[in-house]
């Protein structure tokens, strides 16, 4: 295997730490060990997409074949229609808005990606499963991370990435790390400041509910001409709840998730579990589907035992990294869905941060200095993004420039709608316009030799 110049331990073994063990394969100089805290990789969630952005990213590490056999679209870098729009709180609704992209937005079984991302995963890389981290601590450099689990077990490692989502242990551990520097080195103001980031998660004041439909159960409304599977994401819109269909499983099923938005709730606690199972009569208690345009509540006949899930994001770290301690996917900037860039921007950070610890620059005695060019890049522009899923996640629930889309003329409506598209479609160009090779150049540029 050669010399090793650093050992990498992954805690998760989701979107995030799995890809960022497939990116750092290509350099046998690092060693990897995941730590799963399930006793087998289970995924959350039912439906995800990917945009050029990411997909681009995918392909640059190998995955893009396996990955195109599981998708429901076809991988192109043409112009195609991405989403539509309808105004569906009413008895005849109508599209107000389609969104063309360089490329579509592809969509995966949530299961069958992981699944690629498992077999793409080299030998080299060491998996070991019920391992939940409690904490860790950092000697001086040169010294090992040594990383203490639930069960009692140790393991040491030079760096450690938390990929263990939007509950993570390692951040909580990463700002209790903070705290106790700024309070060994005299400086009260960052000591409070961290503290109060030890458990950086919001409420987003939305709740999904989410299921999978399989096509065959379609069939009869669809032979009626009733509903029409959809071939790209389609978007039910109206006020405080929204609705997305797309399909699956290389169109065997269809994602439908249903989100109702409570503006006066964002901040603050949720009580209770974040996700678990209901039954489908509580959708119908959210709204008056009975007034919704017949389609929708043709899809929604079909929901059986959705899962509820209430949507937290982490808002606003002032880091993601602490010595040789750093954060990616949702444990860095878990967002709301409303942009479908989450998993994407999880890939992106497993490739930006592989390809600053596998450059020669990059050592035992340089990488924390690595670790803090991941940071400036990354930090800023996944905290942009989520920004913009939640602005978005407003704009689909027509919370929009203060406008009253129920008591206002038909005219004015539609004016406002045509408008709205046109500010959803802008602030989402960037998934197809930018590449992260542009951001990822100027920040191998900053590294330094030892």
């Amino acid at each position: 295997m050669g010399v090793i110049k650093l050992r990498v331990a992954i805690c998760g073994g989701g979107i995030a730490g799995l890809a960022h063990a497939c990116a750092l394969a290509r350099y046998p100089d690092i060693s990897v060990n995941i730590y799963e805290s399930t006793d087998k990789f289970s995924p959350f969630g039912a439906g995800i997409g990917v945009w050029p952005r990411a997909w681009n990213v995918l392909c640059a590490l190998g995955l893009g074949e396996d990955m195109a056999k599981i998708t429901s679209g076809s991988p192109t870098s043409s112009p195609v229609q991405s989403f539509s729009f309808r105004k569906s709180d009413q008895p005849s609704g109508f599209t107000f808005g389609n969104m063309f992209s360089r490329g579509p937005l592809l969509t995966f079984h949530r299961a069958q990606f992981q699944e690629v991302l498992v077999q793409h995963l080299p030998p080299s890389s060491r998996i070991h499963h019920s391992k939940r981290l409690k904490s860790y601590s950092q000697g001086r450099l040169g010294c090992p991370i040594r990383l203490l689990f639930e069960d009692g077990t140790y393991a040491t490692c030079d760096v450690l990435v938390g990929a263990d989502g939007i509950k993570s242990a390692v951040r909580n551990c990463l700002f209790q790390d903070q705290t106790e520097i700024a309070r060994e080195i005299g400086r009260p103001a960052d000591e409070q400041k961290t503290l109060t980031c030890k458990d950086h998660v919001s409420w987003a004041g939305s709740i999904a509910y989410r299921a999978l439909i399989p096509v065959e159960r379609l069939k009869e409304d669809c032979d009626q001409g009733l509903l029409v599977l959809p071939m790209t994401p389609t978007m039910y819109v109206g006020t405080d709840v929204h609705m997305v269909v797309y399909p699956v499983s290389k169109g065997k099923e269809v994602n439908l998730a249903l989100f109702h938005f409570r503006p006066e709730l964002q901040g603050m606690p949720f009580h209770g579990p974040w996700s678990k199972g209901v039954d489908e009569s509580e959708l119908f208690d959210i709204a008056r589907f009975e007034s919704w345009e017949p389609e929708v509540q043709r899809w929604l006949k079909y929901v059986r035992r959705p899962t509820k899930w209430a949507i937290h994001t982490v808002v606003d770290l002032p880091t993601f990294t602490s010595g040789r301690a750093v954060l990616i996917g949702d444990a860095a900037h878990s967002c709301s869905p409303h942009q479908g860039t989450g998993a994407g921007q999880a890939i992106e950070d497993a490739y930006f941060l592989a390809e600053l610890l596998g450059d020669p620059r990059t050592t035992l005695n340089t990488v924390q200095q690595a670790l803090k060019v991941y940071d400036k890049f990354r930090r800023p522009w996944t905290q942009d993004a989520s920004a913009k899923a939640m602005a978005n996640g407003r704009y689909l629930t027509l919370h929009y420039d203060g406008f009253d889309f129920v008591h206002a003329d038909a005219a004015a409506v539609v004016q406002k709608l045509h408008e709205l598209s046109d500010v959803m479609i802008d602030e989402w160009k960037w998934c197809w316009t930018t590449t992260v090779e542009d951001s990822l150049k100027a920040a191998l540029s900053q590294l330094q030799y030892a």
